[in-house]
């Protein structure tokens, strides 16, 4: 099977479209849609650049992207139509008997703007990932960000700060929470514009339309970007499409390369009704996040999660804890075991019973997209 890109469009059975409108995207042509997929899971200093207001660089989204409307008629099953959890929401799952999850790093706070080397559990127990982790003092949802559903945004935010500080690993100080802040403010003048909230009425933009708005200087190269399934082979309809493990394949193939020259690679992911950055160069890779509860339950500060000669990973047994991997391969695994396991098994236990799975519900809850994002040349 050769490898290359998988776009939504041709991971799923459609009819002959009609041409995209519109020549002024963000996103390459023929780009694969921006959308964010769902597990239905458990759930660094250079001065920022300052841009003019979003008010008179953003476009109408019926001009700058005029093909939205077309591609959410196709992916009618698009998780960018979802929101992250509410406060009240993430409280009713967290009240869950202490027998049930694993919660060993909800036991003591992790002190913000610091590295502390941290024993994370993944949700289903079967997983440990001993890594460093640094955090911010709030995320998204907290009171100063005030971005419930920001996620795109603060993304865009931060993928546009490591490409104008590439050497650095994490935002120094406070810096991590204005970057955090700065985008839920972008988010919200977004959410003010009525044209936004006819194609989105519950706020959730989704990429393409952050991008396509002008928020920073950034665009995505799709000759560049992939798309995939969690584990195809255990579903029949999804059988011969492009695995996560493949389309990882290819992203490590182009950071070797790219740090051969020197450079680092940036992407969002869209995955699980989410947004997020990894950053990945020669000494390893980075997930970025601005959500804390993606973290473990019950934490309310965006993080990065590193992965490097020091991180470990192991699988959980009754009484012994097997070595899985080390290094940057972690990145890999824990994205794996730590976000996609449950909505994997959950799906493949129907599927055994003989219950027929639709396969939109397999593409909404196991499809996840790396967005390679560059810098336009206005930067």
């Amino acid at each position: 099977m050769q490898l290359g890109q998988i776009s939504v469009d041709s991971a799923i059975p459609k009819k002959k479209s009609t041409s995209r409108r519109g020549g002024g995207s963000h996103f390459d042509s023929f780009s694969s849609p921006a959308t964010a997929s769902s597990s239905g899971g458990r759930s660094p200093v250079v001065e920022t650049v300052l841009f003019s207001s979003p008010d008179e660089n953003q476009s109408e989204p019926g001009q700058k992207a005029g093909f939205n409307w077309w591609k959410r008629r196709r992916l009618s099953f698009s998780m960018t139509w979802r929101r992250e959890p509410r406060e009240d929401e993430v409280t009713k799952t967290s009240t869950k008997p202490s027998e049930e999850l694993e919660k060993p790093a909800t036991e003591i706070p992790i002190e913000a703007n610091k590295w502390v080397m941290k024993d994370l559990v993944s949700r289903d127990g079967k997983s440990k990932l001993k890594s460093e982790v640094y955090l911010a003092s709030i995320d998204q949802r907290s009171e100063q960000a005030a971005g419930e559903a920001a996620c795109a945004a603060v993304a865009v935010v931060v993928a546009h700060w490591f490409h104008a500080n590439p050497k650095l690993i994490n935002p120094s100080g406070t810096e991590f929470d204005s970057l955090i802040t700065q985008g839920s403010s972008l988010w919200q003048s977004l959410c003010d514009k009525e044209s936004y909230l006819r194609l989105f009425p519950n706020r959730h933009f989704d990429l393409e339309t952050i991008v396509s708005a002008n928020l920073r200087p950034v665009r995505v190269c799709t000759d560049k970007s992939f798309t995939g399934l969690f584990s195809p082979e255990r579903f029949a309809s999804l059988d011969g499409l492009m695995s996560f493990d493949q389309i990882w394949d290819e992203v490590e193939k182009e950071v070797a390369l790219a740090s051969s020259n020197g450079e680092t690679r940036v992407y969002i992911v869209s995955w699980n009704d989410h947004f997020f950055v990894v950053k990945a160069d020669l000494d390893g890779f980075c997930v970025i996040d601005s959500l804390g509860e993606r973290l473990f339950e019950g934490c309310k500060q965006a993080y990065i999660l590193k992965f490097d000669d020091s991180s470990l990973m192991y699988e959980k047994e009754e009484s012994s804890e097997k070595l899985v991997c080390e290094g940057k391969k972690c990145c890999r695994e824990y994205i794996k075991s730590f976000l996609a396991a449950i909505p994997v098994a959950e799906l493949a236990a129907k599927e055994e019973k003989g219950n027929v799975v639709d396969v939109s519900l397999l593409h909404e809850r196991l499809q996840i997209d790396l967005h390679h994002i560059i810098l336009t040349s206005s930067d």
